[in-house]
């Protein structure tokens, strides 16, 4: 990959590769890990991309194996954090009502948050996310209807 494309590249979606890790990973530590693996397996892919968005694509299905991955380590398994917040700065989230929802929403199962993410945060179809997560649309689209269900169900529960 040439210099330009990369740097267009991280220009155009760090800030979604960043989203997306830090609801997948328990540490904001651990995200910022995560997203330099994943730019640097970007740095050093030698398959041609078509455009900016199969580069999104692409890198969307990497930092999903790279958070999968960080989690399979023994460290990860045997020793819990708890207490920091996964998101460092209150400019990511003023708001006391959008913590709740991020708290709510990093309690689903991942493969139900990373299809909420995919198609009501960024926008993808449901056969945009069925390609990048290389799964069934009708698997797409039962999985955002359980965790629509799961939300709705956990924030009635806890009133904001």
């Amino acid at each position: 990959m040439d210099r330009k494309t990369y740097e267009e590249a991280v220009t155009l979606h760090s800030d979604t590769v960043t989203r997306l890790l830090l609801l997948r990973c328990r540490q904001p530590a651990d995200a910022e890990d995560c997203y330099q693996e994943v730019f640097l397996k970007l740095l050093t892919a030698k398959g041609p991309f078509q455009d900016q968005e199969h580069i999104k694509a692409w890198l969307i299905r990497v930092a999903l194996h790279e958070a999968v991955s960080l989690h399979r380590q023994f460290w990860h398994r045997k020793v819990t954090l708890q207490g920091e917040n996964p998101f460092p700065t209150e400019a990511a989230a003023p708001d006391s009502t959008v913590w709740e929802v991020l708290d709510t929403l990093r309690t689903l199962p991942g493969h139900q948050r990373d299809v909420l993410y995919l198609h009501c945060v960024e926008g993808y179809s449901v056969e945009e996310t069925a390609n990048i997560l290389r799964v069934r649309p009708g698997t797409v689209k039962s999985r955002l209807s359980r965790a629509r269900a799961a939300l709705r169900k956990q924030l009635q529960e806890e009133p904001l």
